[in-house]
């Protein structure tokens, strides 16, 4: 957050958060931390703190932003035990947060938002005003899931019944919100775009390592079974 604040308040009022953390800059970091306290008592969440960098305009500034980000994080889960959902805003600051915000966005799986100007100068309206960024997560949601998961959506599609025995339904709905998925009556399809993203992160190099450990113990277990009891296995070459 830079010197402007509306952006702060709107976004306070759409989602109500049971903690907020405030990126800044040294140069505003006092002032911002009084306002985060004054605001906690009125919108009733936890303060979480104020991360601020003294390198804002330097090459290194998106390290640090980023490096601040993730702190806040581990901070919430390792101090707090929390266990939140987390949302990252973009408005506000430069050019340099917003890029590291939207970068970690994408590494920690958070949702974005940015906050617009409204329309001919009016008063802000949360409802109206916090556009959120789905699609931005498409790569860091599927980075996190299981390879089986991986591997079953870089078929293609299938039938929905299929695919609801194997992933969440909350999951589903947030793939397709995230465009990677869209439904047709009883079948699920992969748009273009979760195609190059499942492409992207199953042919990684970890991701081909964890299904070759995994096939490896399958057909283990396999061999063993039938060693155990070969009249089951006729036929088998």
């Amino acid at each position: 957050m830079g010197e402007r604040v509306e952006h702060a308040i709107t976004s306070i009022q759409k989602y109500v958060p049971e903690t907020v953390y405030i990126v800044t800059s040294d140069k505003f970091a006092s002032k911002h931390k009084r306002r985060l306290s004054e605001w906690s008592k009125q919108y009733n969440f936890r303060a979480g703190g104020i991360k601020s960098i003294s390198n804002l305009f330097e090459q290194s500034a998106i390290t640090s932003l980023l490096n601040e980000v993730i702190t806040i994080r581990h901070e919430e889960n390792n101090l707090h035990e929390s266990d939140l959902n987390w949302l990252i805003g973009i408005t506000g600051g430069t050019m340099h947060m917003a890029a590291a915000g939207t970068y970690a966005g994408i590494l920690m799986g958070s949702k974005l938002f940015y906050v617009i100007q409204p329309p001919g100068g009016g008063r802000p309206m949360p409802n109206r005003d916090v556009i959120e960024f789905p699609q931005l997560l498409g790569l860091g949601t599927i980075m996190h899931q299981p390879i089986e998961i991986i591997s079953l959506l870089r078929d293609g599609s299938g039938l929905i019944k299929d695919l609801a025995e194997v992933i969440p339904e909350s999951l589903f709905w947030r793939l397709c919100e995230m465009d990677i998925l869209f439904i047709d009556e009883d079948k699920w399809f992969v748009t273009e775009e979760g195609s190059t993203i499942l492409d992207l992160v199953g042919n990684t190099a970890i991701a081909n390592s964890l299904l070759e450990e995994k096939i490896k113990k399958i057909e283990e277990i396999l061999k063993a079974v039938k060693n155990d009891n070969p009249d089951s296995f006729i036929g088998w070459a």
